[in-house]
C-alpha cells in the first residue's frame, strides 16, 4: 500500500510539475527572436570604445522649452527637460533594467538587472537585481523600487507606462535582489522586453500622493549624471556622478564620457541653427536637406571647423510621405493603392520642392538587412508564403520591383495613362469629367 501511494504521489507531483511554464536558466540577455548575439562573458558592446577618455564638456540644442523634470507623469508632457530618460542624449538619470545593444534587431543585455529568467512561452520573466546598482544618493536599488514603480505609474504616470500594468497578472518580489511579472492575456511575445525597458525610479525619493505634479528640484536617479543646475525654459547642466556604480558593467563601458552635459533651449530652428554656427552646439539635427544646403556657407565651415559627412547608418530611413489608411473602403483595393502611388511624381517634387537631395524611399526596411528590395526570395520565404497564392506581387517576389520614374515634368502621359488603365480593371469610370469609383461616387 506504501509502495502504491509513494508511486502515486511522485506521478501527481511529476504532472503538476509538467503543468508549470518551461522556465529557462537566468539570463544575461534576452532577444525578441532567437538568442542574444553577445556571449554571457561580454565587455562592451561592440559599437564603442571601451578606453575612450573621460573629461570635457558638451553642450546639445533643441527647440522649446521646459518647466518639469519628471519625465513620467502626464503635466508638462511636451515641456518636460530633454535628458533625464532619453534615448537622443542618453538616459542620464534614469534607467531601465536591461540596456538595448543597437547592433542587433532587438535585444537586451542586464543593467539594473544583471539576468533574467524568461520562461518559454513569455509568460513570466524573473529579474535578477544587480546587487551592486545604486540610486545617485548612495541607497540601494532594490525589489521594491521595481514594485513601487510599477503602482505609481498605473495609478499617477502618463501613457505608455500608466498602460502597462493593464498587461501583468501579478508583481512580486520573490527574493532579496530578485522581482517577477507574469502576464495576462493583454501581453504580446515583446512585452517582456518592454517591462525591461522600462525606467525604475526610487521609492524613497518619490511620494506617490504627489508624484503627478511637476517640479524643478533634481531628481534621485540611478544614471550616469545628476542635475546640477536648472535655468527653467533655457538649460539644464547634467554632471557626471564620479560614484556611478555602473561605470564597469559591460553596458555601459565607452558610455558617459563627458564630465558635463549641457542642453540648451531655443524658441525656433533658425534661433539654433545660428547657435551651431556659433559654436554653441556641439551638433545641428537638421533634417531638412535643403536648409542645410543653404546655411552650409559659414566661417567655421569654411575654417573646417565644422565638417559635412556624409555616411550609411545601416538603418531604414525615417519616412518622409504619404501613407494610406487601409482600414477606409476606398483604399482597401491594392490595385487602387499602387494607381495612386503611380500618379506622385517623385522627380518633379524632387526637383522642384527638395532640390534634388531626396532618394525615393521603396521600402519600409530600406537601407538594413532586413530590406528584400533587389533580392529575389529564397526558398525558405517562398516556403513561408506558399499557403497565400498570389498575396505577394510576382514583381516583389522576383525582386524586380521598383516604384514608376516619370520624366519629371509633372504631367508624364505614360505613367499617368498606366495608372489609369489600373484605376479602370478596379472598376473605376470617368463620366461627364469626373472620375468615379464602383459605386458610382
Amino acid at each position: 500500500m506504501d509502495r502504491v501511494l509513494v508511486q502515486l504521489i511522485a506521478a501527481t507531483s511529476f504532472l503538476a510539475l509538467s503543468l508549470l511554464p518551461a522556465q529557462s536558466a537566468p539570463k544575461h540577455g534576452i532577444a525578441m527572436q532567437g538568442e542574444p548575439a553577445l556571449p554571457p562573458d561580454y565587455k562592451h558592446f561592440d559599437y564603442v570604445n571601451p578606453d575612450a577618455p573621460k573629461g570635457g564638456s558638451v553642450t546639445y540644442c533643441v527647440v522649446g522649452s521646459f518647466d518639469n523634470l519628471n519625465p513620467f507623469i502626464l503635466k508638462s508632457l511636451r515641456t518636460t527637460a530633454r535628458g533625464m530618460i532619453d534615448t537622443v542624449y542618453g538616459n542620464l538619470v534614469f534607467e531601465p533594467l536591461m540596456q538595448r545593444n543597437y547592433n542587433e534587431p532587438f535585444s537586451l543585455y542586464g543593467l539594473l538587472a544583471e539576468s533574467a529568467d524568461m520562461d518559454q512561452e513569455r509568460k513570466s520573466i524573473e529579474f535578477h537585481l544587480n546587487p551592486n546598482a545604486k540610486w545617485s544618493d548612495g541607497q540601494p536599488v532594490t525589489p521594491q523600487d521595481v514594485l513601487f514603480t510599477y503602482d505609481v505609474f498605473k495609478d499617477k504616470g502618463r501613457p505608455p507606462y500608466s498602460d502597462r500594468m493593464s498587461m501583468i497578472a501579478k508583481l512580486e518580489k520573490t527574493g532579496e535582489h530578485s522581482v517577477k511579472f507574469t502576464f495576462n492575456d493583454k501581453a504580446n511575445r515583446e512585452f517582456p522586453l518592454i517591462v525591461a525597458l522600462t525606467p525604475i525610479v526610487p521609492k524613497h525619493a518619490f511620494d506617490k500622493e504627489t508624484f503627478d505634479k511637476t517640479t524643478l528640484k533634481p531628481l534621485i536617479g540611478s544614471g550616469p549624471y545628476i542635475v546640477d543646475k536648472v535655468l527653467p525654459g533655457q538649460r539644464i547642466v547634467f554632471k557626471r556622478n564620479p560614484d556611478y556604480w555602473g561605470k564597469n558593467v559591460p553596458p555601459k563601458r565607452g558610455f558617459d564620457n563627458f564630465d558635463q552635459v549641457t542642453i540648451e533651449y531655443f524658441l525656433n530652428a533658425n534661433a539654433k541653427t545660428e547657435a551651431f554656427k556659433k559654436g554653441i552646439c556641439a551638433l545641428d539635427d537638421e533634417t531638412d536637406p535643403v536648409k542645410r544646403e543653404r546655411d552650409i556657407d559659414f566661417p567655421a565651415f569654411r575654417k573646417g571647423d565644422v565638417k559635412q559627412e556624409y555616411f550609411n547608418t545601416g538603418i531604414p530611413p525615417v519616412v518622409t510621405g504619404f501613407l494610406f489608411n487601409t482600414r477606409l473602403p476606398k483604399f482597401a483595393d491594392p490595385v487602387v493603392r499602387r494607381a495612386l502611388g503611380m500618379l506622385y511624381d517623385f522627380e518633379w517634387a524632387n526637383k522642384n520642392l527638395f532640390g534634388g537631395k531626396f532618394n525615393r524611399t521603396m521600402s519600409y526596411w530600406q537601407n538594413s538587412e532586413l530590406s528584400a528590395l533587389g533580392h529575389p526570395a529564397n526558398d525558405r520565404e517562398k516556403a513561408l508564403l506558399a499557403p497565400y497564392p498570389g498575396r505577394v506581387p510576382a514583381d516583389v517576389m522576383d525582386g524586380t520591383w521598383r516604384p514608376p520614374v516619370t520624366d519629371g515634368s509633372g504631367q508624364d502621359r505614360k505613367v499617368l495613362k498606366a495608372a489609369f488603365e489600373l484605376l479602370k480593371s478596379a472598376g473605376f469610370r470617368v463620366q461627364d469629367g469626373r472620375m468615379l469609383d464602383p459605386q458610382g461616387n
